[in-house]
This record gives structure tokens, sequence and C-alpha cells, in this order.
């Protein structure tokens, strides 16, 4: 019995750990918090907030969630912007000074904006 029950307490503890892993939302790079613009039109804009959100102007104004873990970038759209589209994003991202650079992990994507 007692066997049983240490095994039944340890399968509950790794079941908490791992639920409390996945409802962790990511850290966010506090370097990305603001307002860039792509460098080919300054009408065509990406804002990270503090709180995880954002918005972007980009085939209509989309809102998002985002996270990062290490320079790796996460951005999980609120709406889903149609079929041609990806819901959530993940991309590796490079700072220099005012300017970042975004790379698609999903497809061959490369885009590039400035600090607004």
């Amino acid at each position: 019995m007692k066997k049983v029950l240490s095994v039944f307490v340890v399968i509950a503890l790794l079941i908490s750990a791992l639920a409390l892993t996945g409802c962790s939302s990511g850290d966010q790079d506090e370097r990305l918090v603001g307002r860039w613009n792509w460098v080919n039109s300054e009408f065509t804009f990406i804002r990270f907030n503090e709180d995880g959100t954002g918005t972007r102007n980009w085939n209509g104004t989309q809102t998002f969630r985002w996270s990062t873990n290490g320079d790796r970038l996460n951005i999980n759209l609120d709406e889903s912007p149609g079929r041609r589209y990806i819901q959530n994003e993940r991309w590796n991202f490079t700072i220099d000074g005012d300017r970042v650079v975004f790379d698609s992990r999903q497809t061959n994507d490369r885009w590039t904006y400035v600090r607004n």
C-alpha cells in the first residue's frame, strides 16, 4: 500500500510540475518593447508592449501576444488572418542598435525594422 501511495505522490508531483511549466507565458525581451517601422515603409510597423501584447500594421491591423526565449520570438495572433498565414509564428531575431532583423523559423521570410 505504501508503494502504491508513493507512486501516486510521485506521479501527482510530476503532473503538477508539467502543468506549471506549460502555463508559463514566456519572457519578453525588453529590447523589443516599443514601435519598430519596416525599413521599406514607415507605415508598416510592429509594436511590442511590455505586457506581452502587441499590434502590427501589415495586411491590416493585427493584434498578438508575444514572448521570447533567448533570440527566439513567438508571436501568437489573436485572430487567424486566413489560410495563407500562420497564426502562431516563430522567429529568430537579431538586434543591432536601432535595427532588428526577424528571420522566420517556418518560412523563408526575413523582415528588417528600425526603431521609431
